[in-house]
């Protein structure tokens, strides 16, 4: 696999000179298995990659979306292929008990918020909503969706090639105490003491023996809100631990977090990881 990360901020994107080095677009990585394009998250770092794949006449294209939070798929209206009319674009998310994918997507990309709608494209576009822990294939690639806790419904990936690796957790309060998933948090306390050792076990599943794990990590020790739905990077060094994982990325960072808070950030917990450990940087390019 071949992996570059096009977005790595979390909830807006950000265009200052506090982040020139590690970037300001939201969450978006492209992901190459072979001939295979997956795109995970539709962050505003998607608009570059749609540019680029129109210039190399990619026309099949597999986006993943994590969730339907505007950080992760606003830059969708402005990724090009969707103008193509020669592309096919097939979109997953963990399914919504209300609204089928294809609603919601539709709900953003319409008037008085957009004046093209989804309905109106000349790609094609297929929508496929997934449960959790449900399993499929794209060619050679065998991707699984974990459901994740946070606000909404939330999924990770762990998507498998050529016996590597790649799994991506984010948004996710990982080892959080309070349920924030949508019908999480309904029953008597046994019954979400249940709930939330599935969804940290969903989680530890999604990272088991990952070469590379992608992991949020919003929030700093003093600043983590316990009903937003990001872990710190703590929480990622201990799901790297427990699931064995080779390689750990912080990923979806605060936007006001500056170049030089990002490289104190990653030198500090470098030190204290078992694996290696960096913190993400936008246009960084890796071999899986």
């Amino acid at each position: 696999m071949e992996i570059t990360f096009r977005g790595v901020r979390g909830s807006y994107p950000v265009a200052a000179p506090h982040s020139l080095r590690y970037g300001g677009n939201t969450s978006c990585i492209e992901v190459w298995a072979g001939d295979t394009c997956l795109i995970i998250d539709a962050g505003t770092g998607i608009r570059t990659l749609g540019k680029e794949l129109i210039a190399r006449d990619q026309r099949d294209i597999h986006l993943l979306t994590s969730h339907t939070h505007w950080d992760h798929v606003q830059g969708f209206p402005h990724f090009a292929p969707q103008h193509n009319e020669n592309a096919h674009i097939h979109i997953y998310s963990l399914a919504h008990a209300d609204r089928a994918l294809a609603d919601i997507f539709r709900a953003q990309q319409q008037a008085p918020f957009y004046p093209v709608s989804i309905d109106d494209l000349e790609a094609r576009i297929d929508f496929i909503d997934l449960q959790d822990a449900q399993s499929f294939q794209i060619g050679e690639v065998q991707i699984t969706c974990h459901r994740l806790n946070h606000p909404s419904f939330t999924g990770g990936y762990r998507i498998e090639y050529a016996g590597k690796v790649l799994a991506y957790a984010s948004d996710a309060d990982i080892y959080g105490p309070n349920l924030l998933g949508d019908g999480m948090k309904n029953g008597a306390p046994e019954l979400e003491q249940v709930r939330r050792e599935h969804l940290q076990n969903s989680a530890r599943d999604l990272a088991h023996r990952a070469d590379l794990l992608i992991c949020d990590t919003f929030f700093l020790p003093g600043e983590y809100q316990p009903d937003w739905g990001h872990s710190r990077p703590e929480d990622g060094l201990r799901l790297a631990d427990e699931a064995q994982v080779q390689r750990l990325a912080l990923f979806h960072h605060e936007p006001h977090r500056s170049d030089e808070e990002m490289e104190a950030i990653e030198e500090r917990y470098r030190k204290e990881a078992l694996c290696d450990l960096f913190a993400s940087v936008e246009s960084m390019e890796l071999p899986l």
